[in-house]
């Protein structure tokens, strides 16, 4: 056991919270992890997964960096086969002696240098002291359900798509499906095989993608990689990035609409369904939902461009437009919500202002250097950004690193949350990067001393597949550079010097 400073308490052992919990370990620390369903897996433990669940990646890319899948596992691994590459990840780097399963994280408040977090298991209540506190419980934390009058008078079954995970609430049943992104479309697609008729209500259509394009290629490979991110306006430019979003956007638009133009035809979308803007437009909520779209060309599935208003009495709904609809199940597949209910009042305030995350890099409240929040970089590929944040996060745990002032964090943050505004509207809460991953990962690996560049050349650099492969190596990169002492640089600091030269001008 690693002597008392070094005590980390986790919450949450999903995707986020395992690999935070491995780095931490194998960086020193004390680790316990705390998760409050029976299972490890987070959003894809069995209690929330509905039928025909499927990853939005394909496996190759929706893996750690140093534990691939196992190759009989789909291309696009179902909810069961996510479930058996983590317990696999688990028994692999012995990290199950490290959670504590239906136990849950109650109130984390400070004591002394450190915090004190209160759980509630199985065994009862108790206090756990620790010096650090790891948040990784995630975006998808709570299931949002808007507040819709009249909800007691109607006398069938409204659950959130998470929570729709018996193919029999829907067998010859009315189901009405509300939304528009994947998990929406995803459960009006397995509904619609089963009920007596399956709807859509939605107020807005998203681009989706098919999950393999003409040529046979996972779609995921369209946003995944260094040359795809530069089709798309980080906050901070490269010289040619700074000419494609300059003197070069009427060509990169142009590019775009084509995309749109391609994915519309490949999934014949219904005009009711092709959405409103051109790419990239909307990209925050690109899914994969070849699925969905075969059976709404087949008819089996309604589309309203509409709203719920009201439930009208005990069987119907009232929309937007004044007409009703009958339905025995409502299924909502509208989002989430995220709760830190168990946070101290005043690291609450530490951490949230205006609705929106107060992270620097995504990861660390300015004035809370002990406390760290793992996952809130959603991503392409969220394997990779929690485990290259979770390394981040080690390293200042660590004190390896000279962070910047409160001061500066706070403006750097700002200037993000700007940004993310404008490229990503629908995610107000600032915690969405999406196609920005590698982009984001250059950030924290140069706040590390460790290389940016993945591959020997500039041409593969760019042009071969992605892989979570390449960044294997961070943890012995971290390593050499401690040993070469080159960790005295100030986080941020762009003119520092870093260990690799540009790989583009």
């Amino acid at each position: 056991m690693a002597a008392e400073g070094d005590r980390v308490v986790v919450i949450g052992a999903g995707i986020a919270g395992l690999v935070t919990a491995k780095v931490l370990r194998d960086d020193g620390f004390d680790v316990t992890v705390v998760e409050r369903e029976a299972t490890i897996g987070g959003v894809w433990a069995e209690v929330h997964t509905y039928p025909g669940l499927r990853t939005n990646n394909s496996r190759d890319t929706y893996a750690y960096s140093d534990h691939p899948y196992d190759r009989s596992a789909d291309v696009f691994p179902t909810a069961d086969q996510v479930r058996r590459y983590l317990d696999s990840y688990v028994s692999r780097f012995g990290l199950a002696p490290l959670i504590r399963l239906s136990t849950t994280a109650v109130r984390v408040a400070r004591r002394d240098s450190g915090f004190e977090v209160a759980v509630r298991g199985p065994d009862g209540s108790a206090l756990l002291p620790c010096d650090f506190v790891v948040v990784a419980v995630g975006t998808y934390c709570e299931p949002h359900i808007p507040e819709i009058v009249g909800g007691e008078h109607f006398a069938g079954t409204v659950v959130h798509s998470s929570r729709a995970i018996d193919p029999a609430l829907a067998a010859g049943k009315r189901v009405v499906v509300v939304g528009a992104g994947k998990s929406a479309l995803d459960c009006a697609a397995w509904a619609a095989r089963l009920a007596r008729r399956c709807t859509l209500v939605f107020r807005a259509p998203h681009w989706m993608a098919p999950r393999f394009l003409p040529s046979g290629t996972p779609a995921d490979r369209l946003v995944l990689g260094r040359l795809p991110e530069m089709f798309l306006r980080y906050h901070r430019l490269t010289g040619i990035e700074r000419v494609l979003h300059g003197p070069g956007r009427i060509p990169l638009r142009l590019f775009w609409r084509a995309l749109g133009d391609i994915l519309r035809r490949a999934l014949r979308m219904p005009a009711v369904l092709v959405p409103d803007r051109p790419m990239p437009h909307g990209i925050e909520s690109l899914g994969l939902a070849s699925e969905f779209y075969e059976l709404a060309h087949e008819g089996r599935i309604d589309l309203r461009r509409n709203e719920i208003t009201a439930f009208a009495d005990d069987t119907r709904l009232l929309l937007s437009d004044g007409r009703y609809l009958d339905a025995d199940v409502v299924i909502f597949g509208t989002g989430w919500r995220q709760d830190f209910g168990f946070l101290a009042p005043d690291l609450h305030a530490a951490v949230v202002r205006d609705g929106r995350f107060q992270l620097y890099r995504h990861i660390l409240p300015p004035t809370e250097r002990r406390l760290g929040f793992i996952g809130y970089a959603s991503s392409t590929a969220c394997q990779l950004s929690s485990e290259i944040s979770a390394h981040w996060l080690s390293h200042v745990f660590r004190g390896e690193c000279e962070l910047p002032t409160v001061d500066e964090m706070n403006t750097e943050i700002r200037r993000v949350h700007a940004w993310l505004a404008d490229v990503f509207p629908a995610c107000p809460q600032g915690h969405f990067i999406g196609p920005h991953l590698i982009h984001h990962i250059d950030d924290l690996l140069t706040d590390m001393a460790v290389p940016t560049r993945r591959t020997d050349n500039v041409f593969a650099e760019y042009l071969s597949a992605f892989s979570p492969a390449r960044y294997r190596d961070v943890a012995a990169k971290r390593r050499l550079a401690r040993a070469d002492g080159r960790l005295t640089a100030r986080l941020g600091d762009t003119n520092a010097d870093t260990p690799d030269a540009p790989l583009l001008p």
